[in-house]
C-alpha cells in the first residue's frame, strides 16, 4: 500500500482535555474553511518571503493531520467540547460529526505482575496503541504530545541517569517511572517524535540517550502561551533600553482541568518554578522580587486572567511602573502552538534531527537545550533561532 508521505499522525496524552478537544475541532473548522488561520507561526511569513512558512516548508496540511490519544475520561470530542466550554455553540456545532463522535484510546492503567519485556506492560501496551494508530491511519509520521495536567516534580531517581538503570526500573515496575516517562519510552522506541508541552519533567539522561540510539527528535518544556510569553518579550524592552526591573509580580486564575491540578501545593510549584526560569537570563542579574503565583478559580473554566506588575528603576534611579491585565482564553493560546509544533516536527522527523532541538525553545516556558548550547529564553533571540533553521531547509527538496 503507498503511503502518503505528507501524512501526519498526532497522538494527545489528555486527549478528552480542553486544549486537545480544541485542537481536533479546530483542525475540523480550519480544514472545512469555516475558521481562519490565525494564532499559528507557520501559517504567517519571513523576512523577505512571500509564501507562508508552511509553503515554503511543504508542511503537512491541516486537512492531513490525523488526531488521536490517550485519556481516563472517556468522552467523545463533542462532549468535551461542551465541558470545557473553549468554543461556543455555533463553532462546536459546525465541527463534523465524524469529528464530534471520536473518543480516546483507553489508557493502560496497571502493569501486570509478570512481563517478558524490560520495558513492562504499560509502556508495551502504548508501543502497541501507537504502531496500531499508524497502520490504521496509513501514516508516514507520528508525534506523541504529552498534555497531562502538572504533576509533582519528581525526587530524582538514579533510574534517570542512565538508559539500563530506565530499563531495570521499568521492568519492576518502580514508582519514579511516572506517566509523562512512560508515555515518552513509547514514542521514541516507536519511532515518534515528542513533545512535552507541559513543566513535568521528562528531559532526563535516560530518556536523552534513548532518542539519541533511536535516532528521534523531541523538544520541551511547558509550552509558552500568554504570560510568559509576554514576559519574555518585555524583558528584553526593559533591557535595551537600560531599565533596571527590581520587581515582577505575576498571578492568574483559571479554572480548567488543568487549573484544577494547580490547586495541588507539589503540582503548582512545578508550574510555578516553570514560570519563574526565564527574567534572570534575559536581564543578566538576580531580580530578587519576582513572584509568581496560580490559583484555580472554577467559575473561569477556561477564561484565564493574568496580572502582571513591573516596578522598573530609570534615569536618575526614578521608579517607574508598568501594569498588564490579560484576559485570554488558555487552550485557543496553546492549541495553534501545538498544530504549529507538530507539523514543524515533520521537518525533523524527514531530515532525520534527533535529540533536543533548540530552534523549537520559542514555543517554551522552559526550553531544555543540548548541554552543549546555553539555554536562551529571549523572545526574540529565539525567533532568531527559529528563522535560521527554517532557512536551512526552506530551499531543500
Amino acid at each position: 500500500m503507498m503511503i502518503k508521505s505528507h501524512k501526519l499522525g498526532v497522538l494527545i496524552v489528555g486527549y478528552s482535555g480542553a486544549v486537545s478537544s480544541t485542537i481536533v475541532a479546530g483542525l475540523d473548522l480550519m480544514s472545512s474553511g469555516l475558521a481562519s488561520k490565525l494564532g499559528m507561526i507557520c501559517e504567517t511569513k519571513i523576512e523577505d518571503e512571500t509564501q507562508t512558512i508552511a509553503d515554503r516548508l511543504k508542511l503537512p496540511d491541516l486537512s492531513d493531520i490525523v488526531v488521536s490519544g490517550w485519556d481516563l475520561v472517556n468522552d467523545t470530542i463533542e462532549e468535551s467540547l461542551e465541558k470545557h466550554q473553549v468554543l461556543n455553540p455555533i463553532d462546536i456545532g459546525n465541527v463534523s460529526l465524524k469529528t464530534k463522535a471520536l473518543r480516546p484510546i483507553p489508557v493502560p492503567l496497571t502493569q501486570k505482575k509478570k512481563t517478558n519485556t524490560e520495558w513492562g506492560s504499560i509502556i508495551e501496551q502504548l508501543r502497541q496503541d501507537i504502531n496500531n494508530f499508524k497502520i490504521k491511519n496509513n501514516l508516514n509520521h507520528v508525534v506523541v504530545v504529552n498534555c497531562i495536567s502538572t504533576q509533582a516534580t519528581s525526587i530524582w531517581s538514579k533510574s534517570y541517569e542512565s538508559l539500563d538503570n530506565l530499563k531495570k526500573a521499568c521492568s519492576e515496575h518502580d514508582s519514579c517511572v511516572n506517566y509523562s516517562i512512560q508515555y515518552a519510552c513509547a514514542a521514541l522506541l516507536e519511532y515518534a517524535g515528542y513533545i512535552n508541552f507541559t513543566p513535568n519533567i521528562v528531559e532526563i539522561p535516560a530518556i536523552l540517550e534513548l532518542a539519541h540510539r533511536q535516532g528521534m527528535p523531541m523538544v520541551g518544556r511547558d509550552g509558552k502561551t500568554g504570560q510568559t510569553l509576554i514576559k519574555t518579550a518585555l524583558a528584553p524592552t526593559w533591557k535595551l533600553r537600560g531599565l533596571k526591573v527590581i520587581g515582577w509580580f505575576s498571578t492568574n486564575i483559571l479554572g480548567n482541568r488543568d487549573g484544577e491540578a494547580l490547586a495541588e501545593p507539589e503540582a503548582n510549584q512545578t508550574k510555578v518554578t516553570s514560570k519563574e526560569n526565564c527574567l534572570d537570563q534575559i536581564m543578566g542579574y538576580p531580580v530578587e522580587n519576582h513572584q509568581v503565583y496560580i490559583h484555580y478559580y472554577r467559575p473561569r473554566k477556561d477564561n484565564k486572567e493574568a496580572w502582571d506588575n513591573i516596578d522598573l528603576e530609570g534615569f536618575l534611579g526614578y521608579p517607574m511602573q508598568f501594569k498588564i491585565n490579560f484576559l485570554c482564553k488558555d487552550s485557543i493560546l496553546a492549541a495553534p502552538l501545538i498544530i504549529d509544533m507538530v507539523r514543524l516536527m515533520a521537518v525533523c522527523l524527514k531530515y532525520k534531527e534527533f535529540g533536543l532541538l533548540p530552534q523549537f525553545s520559542i514555543f517554551f516556558k522552559s526550553p531544555v537545550f543540548p548541554d552543549e548550547i546555553p539555554i536562551e529564553h529571549d523572545l526574540f533571540k529565539q525567533r532568531e533561532m527559529f528563522e535560521m533553521w527554517i532557512k536551512k531547509y526552506i530551499n531543500l527538496k
